[in-house]
């Protein structure tokens, strides 16, 4: 190999170089592009996790909230019947009572 041969063999290892280094260049932009959407995939899992967990937390508050709701609905009712109980017991107890009364007049008119 003679020196014009030599010559022409390194300006074109010397372009290829130059296009490689434009290429790695071009090549980290892109590893750096890369790297920022995978650390903001992650930051937004971590934050789906997070919304996830406080979902979680707020329907458990619902559902108390939801108990404590029927309670109260449900205590109306509850003191309704109990009177209506105790009117009939209190009706029961005043038929007896005239029903024994009446017995005891019968038994003591008949006497």
């Amino acid at each position: 190999m003679n020196e014009q041969e030599m010559a022409v063999k390194l300006a074109e290892v010397d372009a290829r170089s130059k296009s490689n280094t434009h290429r790695l260049d071009e090549m980290d932009e892109k590893v750096d592009t890369l790297n920022r959407l995978a650390t903001a995939v992650e930051v937004m899992a971590t934050e789906q996790r997070h919304q996830t967990e406080t979902m979680a937390e707020i329907k458990t508050d619902v559902t108390a909230l939801g108990t404590k709701v029927d309670a109260i609905e449900k205590k109306p009712g509850k003191r309704w019947d109990g009177m209506v109980d105790k009117f009939l017991y209190g009706l029961v107890g005043v038929l007896a009572g005239a029903l024994g009364a009446g017995l005891l007049y019968l038994l003591t008119v008949a006497a």
